[in-house]
């Protein structure tokens, strides 16, 4: 389920870009053995404005994933990463507050 391609290069660069940012956010940054697919991580960012909302969610699924594998301490830690996310996208989508 990859975003369609719509000729315009920019647009191309912009996706990837926002690819990498939740995978970094999330900490999902080892090529060899990425725990989500790109195109998981592309539905968070179709489904979401913000990218820190999409990493929140790509970053609960991978938190799901961790915990199927006995990554215990892992889990938790993202599971507080993806709290934080969650709160900053809301933060930063309310008007009039710093």
């Amino acid at each position: 389920m990859t975003a369609p391609y719509n000729g315009n290069s920019a647009d191309s660069r912009l996706n990837k870009v926002r690819l990498a940012k939740v995978r970094f956010l999330i900490g999902d940054t080892n090529q060899e053995e990425s725990f989500l697919s790109n195109q998981e991580i592309e539905f968070f960012l179709n489904e979401e404005k913000s990218d820190n909302m999409a990493a929140a969610k790509a970053g609960e699924a991978l938190v799901s994933k961790l915990i199927a594998l006995n990554e215990n301490e892992k889990a938790e830690q993202l599971r507080k990463t993806c709290e934080e996310l969650r709160d900053r996208a809301q933060r930063s989508a309310s008007p009039g507050e710093i």
